[in-house]
C-alpha cells in the first residue's frame, strides 16, 4: 500500500493562498516598470580590480532615455589587470551610478567565499574589452541603442537593483524605456 501525500493544485491550494504570492509578485513587478519610466538615465559600475599600483580599476556605462545613447567607460585601460601585480576582484561588486564608492576597497578584495558570485577572470576582461572594441554602428539603430546591445552591456557590468528605492532593473528599463530591436549581432562575432 502507497502512502504518499497528494500534492495535486487543489491540496496545494486548500493549503496556502498561492495566488496571494503571485498578485504580490506581479504587483512589485508592474511598481518597478512604472518606476523605470520616471528615470531618465540608467547605469553603474563594476570594480574590476586593482591595477600593479593598487589603484582600483572600474568599468561603468549610462544611457540617457531621451536619446538612447550609449556611453561605456574605464578608469584605466583593461590590459592594466593583466600585468603583475595586478589583482581581480574575486567577487562581483557593482554601484549605481553616482552611488557611494565602497570605503574600504581592499574589503572589497578579499579572498572569495564559497557564497561569492561574479569573480572577474581574464575572459570577463576579454569580453569587456570585445564590447568596447566593437565596430561604430554594431549593436545601435541610427544612433540609439538597441535591446541586445544593452542587454549585453547591462548584463555584464551593472544590473540594476531589486530595491525600488535605490533604483531598477535592466529588464524594467528594457521594458519601459523605447529601445529599437535591431539586427541581432554576437559579441564574438
Amino acid at each position: 500500500m502507497n502512502n504518499f501525500t497528494d500534492y495535486s493544485t487543489k491540496t496545494i491550494d486548500n493549503r496556502t493562498d498561492v495566488s496571494a504570492a503571485r498578485k504580490s509578485f506581479v504587483k512589485w513587478n508592474k511598481e518597478m516598470k512604472e518606476h523605470a519610466t520616471t528615470i531618465d538615465t540608467f547605469g553603474g559600475k563594476r570594480l574590476l580590480g586593482t591595477n600593479k599600483n593598487g589603484t582600483p580599476v572600474w568599468i561603468s556605462y549610462s544611457i540617457d532615455k531621451e536619446t538612447l545613447n550609449l556611453e561605456i567607460k574605464t578608469t584605466h585601460e583593461l590590459s592594466s589587470l593583466l600585468e603583475e601585480g595586478a589583482k581581480l576582484c574575486p567577487r562581483r561588486v557593482t554601484l549605481a551610478t553616482n552611488a557611494q564608492l565602497p570605503l574600504d576597497i581592499e574589503h572589497e578584495m578579499r579572498p572569495a567565499t564559497r557564497v561569492d558570485a561574479g569573480e572577474v577572470t581574464e575572459n570577463t576582461l576579454r569580453y569587456l574589452q570585445k564590447i568596447l572594441d566593437l565596430p561604430k554602428g554594431v549593436g545601435f539603430v541610427d544612433g540609439k541603442c538597441s535591446t541586445q546591445m544593452f542587454m549585453y552591456v547591462s548584463n555584464a557590468i551593472y544590473e540594476g537593483e531589486t530595491i525600488k528605492e535605490k533604483g531598477v532593473r535592466w529588464s524594467d528599463i528594457l521594458h519601459s524605456w523605447d529601445f529599437p530591436s535591431g539586427k541581432y549581432f554576437t559579441i564574438y562575432g
